[in-house]
């Protein structure tokens, strides 16, 4: 497009970690020149369906810049796991660059041998983060757009929990998972999209060698 001026990305961060306590502390900052975006508008009728749909690329003049806080930190005591993110971001046009100002990974699993052939991981992780106005999807364009309406909708501040049970013999693994267990419709990471309620899964991987 002649009309848009080249988007120019700076990207700086720095990492210290602690192998001794599994420690990782990363932090970067991005600055973003004519940060080039697609943008949705829409109207919401009573029975949830879109009118006057519109989608438009645009351009800011400003520089925008994004700040990232990450601290990893897992724990081991004897056949007990537990991992854990914590990311803090922030974003000096949140308008148009959206992102949670927390998001929190916490894994916690025990592992042990049975019979000394079979590995087991019996465990439950859960995923969080605040409430932002994140991208709507566009059917039409199947691209992440940000919301640019009357009715812009937030989504977050609902954790997801999976259960899990890993197993390793040999050269095959096999899991199986009752993923968001807390259920409900309410829970979205895109707006208007609600996420699957619970849902059992399981699977097998199987490797082959000559």
């Amino acid at each position: 497009n002649d009309g848009l001026d080249k988007e120019i990305r700076t990207h700086i961060e720095g990492d210290f970690s602690i192998k001794r306590t599994r420690t990782n502390l990363r932090i970067a900052v991005d600055n973003i020149q004519n940060y080039t975006y697609f943008a949705q508008a829409y109207n919401i009728t009573s029975s949830f369906g879109r009118t006057g749909n519109t989608v438009s690329v645009n351009q800011s003049s400003e520089n925008i810049s994004l700040l990232t806080a990450q601290l990893s930190q897992d724990f081991t005591l004897g056949p007990l796991n537990w991992e854990n993110q914590i990311t803090y971001q922030k974003s000096t046009n949140s308008n148009i660059l959206p992102v949670p100002d927390v998001n929190i990974y916490s894994n916690l699993y025990l592992r042990f041998m049975v019979s000394h052939v079979l590995k087991v991981d019996l465990g439950g992780d859960v995923r969080y983060f605040t409430k932002y106005y994140a991208p709507d999807y566009s059917p039409a364009l199947g691209q992440y757009c940000v919301q640019n309406s009357n009715n812009k909708t937030e989504v977050g501040n609902c954790p997801i929990v999976n259960v899990y049970a890993n197993m390793h013999l040999k050269h095959t693994r096999f899991f199986v998972m009752m993923s968001h267990v807390t259920g409900g419709s309410d829970y979205f990471f895109t707006p208007h999209y609600p996420l699957n309620g619970r849902v059992f899964r399981f699977g097998v991987s199987w490797n082959f060698f000559n």
